[in-house]
């Protein structure tokens, strides 16, 4: 008869290991999911400069920059506006100039003002349950600049008419918080503790091997530029023409919702990937499928204003070498931005009949630029 083999027991170096293991993985959950608390305990840069999110994201120096955020100037006050603005980070970011809110209502007069609620997740997805939510009156007839970047633009096509209330809405904001690590993973990457030992070593695999971090998709090197794992990913997808039909569709009955019940106008804005417009750094073989190009065409048979700026952004890259977005950043420049404005007002002018100059509109219900 064989004897049972002594039960295996931690000695008191283990257990301290494991203890202190545990510790600190329940301090980082802490600290992400509670951003008054991360805050003290991660590396601090300039509050008025960022380095680029695909910068923050592969940490490898050769693709830093230094951007310039400007402070948000004061839009029109929404009984004002004669024009709404709402969309993502490329609406609600300020970086080497104004929020696109800012920039348009300078260039054009219009009195804009820029719908964006931290409390409501993602309105740009839900822009009907939003403007329910915040009880918005249609007391005028108003334009609204509804924005997408393109990895994001057919999928939210799927969701405009969703999320009912604001109950539910509340519920995938909770949901997203508790569940989704994005912050987790951030605070763990850019505590104090791990963020040199990371930079370092992510730079070493760089200088070696060419390697990084897997949310870029693909880097230039000549001029330098990276490139986000998600626009790859989007441009290879399949975009057959029944898909772009049923988008198109659901985007033309979200522009009838809207003049029906809010008296607004829908003006469509798909914001070109950065690897749609610069693939040619990579030498590419496979061309763009042109995607933001065959979806303005279906919309504005359909009736609804839109804007091509991939085709805009191709037709300035043509006589000017200025560029349109960051090299270590997912967003367009200063100069990108204004292209876009530029691109909005003429589409404004053909939706209004008629063009107005910057000191009518500036003097309209009495409101004024500071």
């Amino acid at each position: 008869m064989t004897n049972p083999s002594p039960e295996k027991h931690l000695n008191w170096q283990q257990k301290s290991l494991l203890v202190f293991i545990m510790l600190a993985a329940l301090v980082i959950v802490l600290c992400g999911k509670l951003p008054a608390i991360g805050k003290n305990f991660v590396t601090q840069g300039p509050t008025n400069k960022v380095s680029g999110d695909l910068y923050r994201l592969c940490k490898v120096d050769r693709f830093r920059e230094s951007i310039a955020i400007i402070p948000k100037s004061l839009t029109a006050p929404l009984e004002q506006a004669e024009i709404l603005t709402l969309g993502d980070s490329f609406f609600n970011s300020s970086l080497q100039s104004g929020l696109f809110a800012d920039e348009l209502a300078v260039k054009s007069g219009f009195a804009v003002h820029n719908l964006a609620d931290s409390n409501f997740f993602e309105p740009f997805s839900y822009p009907l349950a939003y403007l329910k939510a915040i009880g918005y009156q249609p007391d005028r007839r108003r334009i609204l600049i509804l924005e997408s970047v393109e990895r994001s633009s057919l999928e939210r096509t799927t969701t405009f008419d969703s999320a009912g209330g604001s109950s539910a809405n509340r519920l995938n904001a909770v949901a997203f918080k508790l569940f989704k690590n994005n912050d987790v993973e951030y605070f763990f990457k850019n505590n104090l503790v791990t963020h040199p030992v990371l930079k370092w070593v992510k730079n070493l695999r760089f200088d070696w091997f060419g390697s990084i971090d897997k949310a870029i998709g693909a880097y230039s090197l000549n001029p330098d530029m990276l490139f986000y794992q998600r626009d790859l990913d989007f441009a290879a997808l399949a975009k057959p023409a029944p898909v772009l039909d049923r988008a198109a569709d659901r985007i033309a009955d979200l522009a009838r919702t809207l003049r029906r019940k809010y008296n607004l106008e829908l003006l469509f804005v798909v914001v070109p990937d950065k690897y749609s417009l610069y693939r040619d750094y990579l030498d590419q073989e496979k061309p763009y499928d042109r995607y933001i190009p065959r979806l303005v065409e279906r919309l504005r048979d359909r009736g609804v204003p839109a804007v091509d700026l991939y085709s805009a952004y191709l037709r300035f890259r043509r006589n000017d070498t200025r560029p349109l977005y960051f090299a270590g950043d997912s967003h367009y420049t200063a100069t990108g931005k204004i292209v876009l404005v530029d691109e909005c007002i003429r589409e404004l002018a053909e939706m209004n009949g008629r063009k107005r100059t910057s000191v009518e509109k500036s003097s309209r219900d009495g409101y004024r630029r500071p």
